[in-house]
């Protein structure tokens, strides 16, 4: 019958054009996928498919930051954890290829347990009318740890001649920097202030001018590699050690090689922590010359990006050293600052540290 015969053509047809159109998707290895990093040629891979993002990039709803974040990298779980489960058929738009082997772990499909849960807290968000991403009352916090911030510093200068009020308000001024890095710098590094970019991004900022360390090397970091990547050995930054038949300043890990001085660690790794946030803001440095952060990569910062990095950090030092100069001699100076930064990093070292390596925490292989 003719009617049957066109039928049959059309099929036919079809099923050639879609034969062509998969014959001729480009296969990508990870290491060509990251090179495909800017604003304008941005790739993304998930769960093996590569998708070409760069007309989206300024659209998408989360923002361009987001979005670049990500452009070169496999972002399975971090698209997993940020969007619902539909919104992967907007990325199926910008198909162009298979990716064919694998920079990082590759994790299983989700589980439906994960997919349930994740529905129900999205639900109990929507049924009680809560937006996950604005509560007032964190800017109250923020607020309160600013003041408390440079209350604190406006107090050890005003009374730097008091040896008691002095330690007592370089305490405070190391434990109030603390609680900002753990609320201002955390919440905006999973842009999670707001619905608004520039709103995140003014929060984040405190951070860079403020701390003196990069909020674009953190969020990295904590973003790309920890949360996706949590105690994974080789692959979360955060319990990075020398290789496993190197010798390293501590022992957190059972594939480390054992040294005796290890008996001792206890002993000298919490005076060593007192310095974590002095090798945090001089590793920027390195990480943001070197584009990586352990097994993490970065993506080549922007103009913009790179004029917060370095008027951060100049910012920070004016806050810290230079200000403080003109009131106080520079053995105060010094000192109080000595106390400040070993207050604010062994706090932060105890908060991550405790996270990862207690005996209660799992080592995922």
């Amino acid at each position: 019958m003719p009617g049957g015969g066109e039928e049959e053509t059309e099929e036919t047809s079809t099923t050639l054009s879609k034969d062509k159109r998969e014959n001729s998707m480009r296969t990508f290895t990870w290491r060509e996928l990251s090179r495909l990093n800017s604003r304008h040629n941005a790739h993304v891979a998930y769960r093996g498919k590569v998708y070409d993002v760069s007309g989206f990039v300024a659209r998408h709803p989360g923002g361009v930051d987001q979005i670049l974040l990500g452009a070169g990298h496999d972002i399975t779980k971090v698209f997993e954890s940020y969007h619902k489960e539909e919104i992967v058929n907007v990325l199926e738009k910008f198909y162009v290829g298979e990716l064919v082997d694998n920079e990082m772990p590759v994790f299983p499909k989700t589980s439906e347990f994960y997919i349930t849960l994740k529905k129900r807290v999205d639900n109990y968000f929507k049924s009680n009318n809560i937006d996950p991403k604005v509560d007032y009352w964190m800017f109250v916090r923020y607020a309160a740890f600013l003041t408390l911030t440079f209350t604190s510093w406006y107090c050890l200068i005003l009374f730097h001649t008091s040896w008691v009020l002095g330690l007592f308000f370089s305490v405070m001024w190391g434990f109030s920097s603390a609680l900002v890095a753990m609320t201002c710098m955390h919440d905006s590094s999973h842009f999670a202030v707001t619905h608004k970019p520039w709103v995140w991004k003014l929060v984040g900022s405190v951070h860079d001018f403020y701390n003196g360390a990069s909020i674009h090397v953190w969020r990295y970091q904590h973003v790309l590699g920890h949360h996706p990547f949590t105690n994974i050995d080789g692959a979360d930054p955060d319990i990075v050690t020398a290789a496993a038949e190197a010798p390293d300043i501590r022992r957190i890990k059972l594939n480390q090689h054992w040294l005796p001085r290890y008996f001792y660690q206890h002993i000298y790794i919490p005076i060593l922590y007192c310095f974590l946030g002095i090798k945090t803001r001089l590793q920027d440095f390195h990480i943001l010359f070197t584009l990586r952060n352990s097994n993490i990569r970065l993506n080549p910062p922007t103009t913009t990006q790179w004029l917060v990095i370095l008027c951060g950090k100049m910012t920070h030092l004016t806050i810290r050293f230079i200000i403080p100069y003109q009131f106080m001699p520079l053995t105060s100076l010094l000192l109080y600052n000595g106390i400040a930064e070993m207050a604010v990093s062994y706090w932060l070292a105890l908060i991550f540290q405790t996270s990862h390596v207690i005996s209660e925490v799992e080592w995922p292989k």
